[in-house]
C-alpha cells in the first residue's frame, strides 16, 4: 500500500509523491532554547520521529532536520533578567533538549542546525527580497510587505485585512501594513548582533526556518512539519518569504495536534501555572522520571498526529501500566537486541490471524500514520497472546514485539526505564506520604505536638488520616485544591522551625529530610526558609 499523508495546505489526504525517488527530505520547526522543555516541546519530535521511522520501514531514505532558535527575544529577556550570558542559556537549554529526545529513543533526526550558524545566509537571503521589493527597511529593522504577495493566508485561511501583527512582532508607525513581519531587527543596546547592510541586529523568526530548511534540503523538498499553532503566523510567514525568493519550498505540510490539561488548553497565563506543583506537571524532565520516557512515548503516538493530545496524571500513570502489562507479558523477550525490518516481519509465514495482524497495523501506518489503530492493534494481539501457549504464543510475541519497534515502542531496555521511574505519584502525593511519616516517627518519640500538628495540618486541607492495623494511610476528601503542596510544605516547615526551638532536633531533621525526599528543596538563610519543588 502507499503511504498516504493529509496536507494541511491542500487540507486532504494524498499518496505520498517525493521529489527525488525513495528520499524524503523533512524539515520540523524545533525549540527556543531559553527555558526548561515541557510536555510541548517532546510532542513534534516524539510524532515526527515515529513518521520518520515508518517511512523508514518503508524503505524511504531520510534527511530529517530540526532546527534550533539559540537566538531570539525570549533568551535575549532570560539573559537580562538574570543576568547570565545569553549563549551559556541556550547552550544549556539546548544540551537538556537532546537529552530528553535521548532518553525518549528520538533517533531519526538527522541536522540540528542553530541560527546563529546561519546568519549570513539569512542577510543575503532578506537582500534578495529588498532587491525584489518584498521587503523595506523601516525604524526598527527590515520588514516583508505582506500586501503584496499574492496567496498569503493559504494555509492559515485568515484574510490580510483581518490580521494585525504577527508573534514577536510589534506593530508602529513605521511599518506600511500590521500584517508586515520582521525579517531583521535591528539590536538595542547591550543585545547580541550581528552584521548587515541596515544596522547590527539579529534576525527575525520567521526568516530563520525559510533559510535553514532550503540550506539543508535544497529549495523544494517534500514535507514541513510542526505544531497546530505554527501554522500562522509562522507557517503563513516561511510560505510567503520563500516563495517571494523564488523556492518552491515544501511540497506538503504536516501539522500535529496540540497538548491539553484534562480536556482544556493551559496557557502560560492560567491562573493554575502559578501553582507550582500544577506547573511541576508540564515539565519534559519530571515527566521522564516520574514515568519512564518510554511510557512518556507511547503516550504521545496513542493519539492519531493530527488529533489534541490528552495529558494529565491520570493518562500518564495509565499509559505506564499499559506499557508493564506487555513488557510482563513479553519478558525476556523484549531484551532481544536484533531489530527486525519491516521486510523480514512481511516476509514471515504466518497463521490467517496473525497476517491479518499484521496488515491491520500496516494499513494503519500507511493511512496518514494512525498510530492509535496500530497500537489497540498490539493490545489485540496481546490479549490473544495470554490464551495460547508454546509456538503460537511464541510467533504471536514476536510479531507484537517486532510491529511495535517500527515506530519506538517495546525497545531493548525499556522495561529498566519505566520500572525503575516513580509510579505516577505527582507531588501532593509525595509531600502527603512523607507528613505521614513524619508525624508517625514523632509520635513514636513523644513528640506529640509535632504528631498533632502534622495531624491538624493534613485534617485542616481536607485529608483524612485514617489508622488501621497495618499503619497509617491518607485520603484526599476530594480533589487536590489549588496550591494544596505549597499549604502542606509551608505548614510543615513552620512545624520544623517550631520542634528547632524546643531543641527537637531529631523531629526538625525528619521534617527536612521527608521533604527532600519527597522533591523539595529546602533552603536556609538569614532572610528565613525558603523552598522550591
Amino acid at each position: 500500500m502507499t503511504v498516504q499523508i493529509h496536507d494541511s495546505l491542500a487540507r486532504t489526504k494524498h499518496p505520498l509523491k517525493t521529489l527525488k525517488e525513495g528520499h524524503v527530505g523533512m524539515y520540523v520547526c524545533g525549540p527556543t532554547v531559553y527555558d526548561d522543555s515541557h510536555i510541548g516541546h517532546l510532542m513534534g519530535p516524539v510524532v515526527f520521529d515515529t513518521i520518520a521511522r515508518w517511512l523508514l520501514a518503508r524503505g524511504y531514505t531520510v534527511q530529517f532536520v530540526v532546527n534550533i532558535t539559540d537566538i531570539d527575544d525570549k533568551i535575549i529577556n532570560r539573559a537580562i533578567e538574570t543576568g547570565e550570558d545569553w549563549n551559556a542559556i541556550s547552550v544549556r537549554y539546548t544540551e537538556q533538549y537532546f537529552d530528553h529526545l535521548r532518553a525518549l529513543s528520538v533517533d531519526t533526526i538527522t541536522d540540528f542546525p542553530r541560527c546563529t550558524d546561519y546568519v549570513e545566509q539569512m542577510v543575503t537571503f532578506i537582500q534578495d527580497l529588498i532587491d525584489k521589493d518584498m521587503a523595506y527597511v523601516a525604524a526598527d529593522g527590515v520588514y516583508y510587505r505582506v500586501p503584496r504577495h499574492e496567496g498569503y493566508g493559504k494555509l492559515s485561511g485568515r484574510k490580510i485585512e483581518d490580521m494585525q501583527a504577527g508573534a514577536r512582532v510589534t506593530s508602529d508607525s513605521s511599518l506600511e501594513h500590521p500584517a508586515d513581519f520582521a525579517l531583521w531587527k535591528l539590536a538595542k543596546p547591550g543585545e547580541p548582533t550581528w552584521d548587515s547592510p541596515w544596522g547590527a541586529g539579529r534576525p527575525g523568526w520567521h526568516i530563520e526556518c525559510s533559510v535553514m530548511s532550503s540550506e539543508l534540503l535544497g529549495s523544494a523538498y517534500d514535507v514541513h512539519g510542526g505544531g497546530d499553532d505554527l501554522k500562522f503566523p509562522h507557517h503563513e510567514n516561511e510560505i510567503a518569504q520563500s516563495e517571494a525568493h523564488g523556492d518552491d519550498f515544501a511540497s506538503l505540510w504536516m501539522h500535529h495536534g496540540l497538548v491539553q490539561y484534562e480536556g482544556r488548553k493551559v496557557a502560560k497565563s492560567d491562573p493554575r501555572m502559578q501553582d507550582a506543583a500544577f506547573r511541576l506537571q508540564f515539565q519534559a524532565h519530571w515527566l521522564l522520571d516520574t514515568y519512564g520516557a518510554p511510557a512518556v512515548r507511547y503516550f504521545l503516538v496513542n493519539t492519531p498526529y493530527r488529533r489534541p493530545v490528552d495529558f494529565g496524571p491520570t493518562s500518564l500513570d495509565g499509559a505506564r501500566k499499559g506499557l508493564l502489562r506487555l513488557y510482563r507479558l513479553l519478558g525476556e523477550r523484549l531484551e532481544v537486541p536484533n531489530i527486525a525490518t519491516l521486510d523480514e516481519i512481511l516476509a514471515r509465514d504466518l497463521t490467517p490471524e496473525l497476517a491479518a495482524h499484521r496488515t491491520k497495523f500496516c494499513e494503519a501506518m500507511d493511512d496518514d500514520f494512525n498510530t492509535s489503530i496500530a497500537v489497540a492493534e498490539l493490545f489485540t494481539m496481546a490479549g490473544e497472546a495470554k490464551a495460547q501457549e508454546g509456538d503460537a504464543q511464541a510467533a504471536t510475541l514476536d510479531l507484537l514485539r517486532d510491529l511495535g519497534r517500527t515506530i519506538g515502542l517495546l525497545m531493548p531496555g525499556d522495561a529498566a526505564q519505566v520500572a525503575s521511574a516513580g509510579s505516577g505519584e505527582g507531588p501532593v502525593e509525595a509531600v502527603l506520604d512523607a507528613l505521614l511519616v513524619v508525624r508517625t516517627a514523632a509520635r513514636g518519640a513523644k513528640d506529640f505536638e509535632t504528631g498533632d500538628g502534622v495531624r491538624d495540618l493534613l485534617t485542616g486541607n481536607g485529608v483524612q488520616i485514617l489508622d488501621g492495623a497495618d499503619g497509617t494511610t491518607w485520603e484526599l476528601d476530594g480533589p487536590a485544591a489549588d496550591g494544596l503542596v505549597g499549604k502542606l510544605v509551608d505548614g510543615a516547615l513552620a512545624l520544623r522551625a517550631s520542634a528547632r526551638e524546643r531543641k527537637a532536633f531529631a523531629t526538625s531533621d525528619g521534617i527536612r529530610d521527608g521533604l527532600t525526599a519527597a522533591g523539595i528543596t529546602i533552603l536556609d538563610s538569614a532572610d528565613g526558609t525558603t523552598w522550591q519543588i
